[in-house]
């Protein structure tokens, strides 16, 4: 399992600064935008390569594989093919994205309808190229809009459909402590990303381990799965005290939460 963190353009050097200072590090997740930013981070290679970091892209927020107007659906699957030939140069091990969000009173009255506009968004994404594609955990809080993939059931469905092996599921541990559901159990096959972060249960704030509700037992779980990546996607400052922890728990010593 490499041990990864995240990032985003505007702190990429403090984490590549990270990196050098902690060498276990050997794993970056960066989040892009716009197709503009493929320029910026592909002059990065160099870094990447000196530091053996292997690289991962996390795709919009804004992306929505369930949108119904199929026009803009499509757009969508335009500009992840092009991200994709933008960072060419670079050796992209995935892309992860969210399933998307739909008018809350039509999620509730027709989820298959929505789940199904997912499949045919992610069957005509994965046939153009050879891309790695994960689809991560999220939550909702039911406003207007609901987002999409914060129960098991949506990404059961979509993997039941799709059988193409490019297509693998990303584990959020802060989205699930906000909405709850057994992905571990029922996609344990599909899994091959984690995304570590704790939280108060109710925002998604970010925290290293042991700043918020995530209990020992959920992070020993997650430690002996088959997951070929673990990002902390935390606050780059509680990245060191978090591994501290992570070196604990795997020893079978118990931490104090702050």
């Amino acid at each position: 399992m490499r041990l990864g963190i995240s990032a985003l353009l505007f702190n990429l050097d403090k984490a590549l600064e990270l990196c050098r200072e902690v060498d276990r590090i050997n794993h970056i997740e960066v989040g892009i935008d716009n197709l503009d930013e493929c320029i910026k981070l592909s002059k990065y290679k160099g870094e990447f390569d000196k530091l053996n970091l292997s690289l991962g892209i996390h795709l919009p927020m804004e992306l929505n594989s369930c949108e119904n107007i199929k026009y803009i659906r499509k757009s969508w699957i335009d500009f992840i093919n092009k991200i994709e030939d933008g960072l060419k140069d670079l050796n992209i091990e995935y892309f992860n994205m969210h399933l998307g969000y739909v008018i809350s009173e039509r999620l509730y009255k027709n989820r298959i309808k929505y789940l199904d506009n997912s499949v045919s968004f992610f069957e005509e994404l994965l046939k153009v190229s050879n891309k790695r594609l994960s689809i991560e955990n999220t939550y909702s809080k039911n406003g207007d809009f609901s987002n999409i993939g914060y129960i098991c059931d949506d990404f059961e469905y979509i993997f039941n459909k799709i059988k193409s092996q490019n297509l693998y599921f990303c584990y959020d541990t802060g989205h699930n402590l906000i909405n709850n559901s057994d992905y571990i159990s029922n996609l344990n096959d599909r899994l091959e990303i984690i995304h570590l972060s704790d939280n108060n249960g109710i925002d998604d704030s970010h925290l290293g381990i042991g700043r918020g509700i995530l209990h020992e037992n959920e992070i020993k779980k997650l430690l002996s799965v088959n997951a070929k990546y673990l990002i902390l996607e935390i606050n780059h400052n509680h990245i060191k005290e978090t591994i501290d922890i992570l070196d604990k728990i795997k020893k079978g010593v118990w931490y104090t939460p702050f």
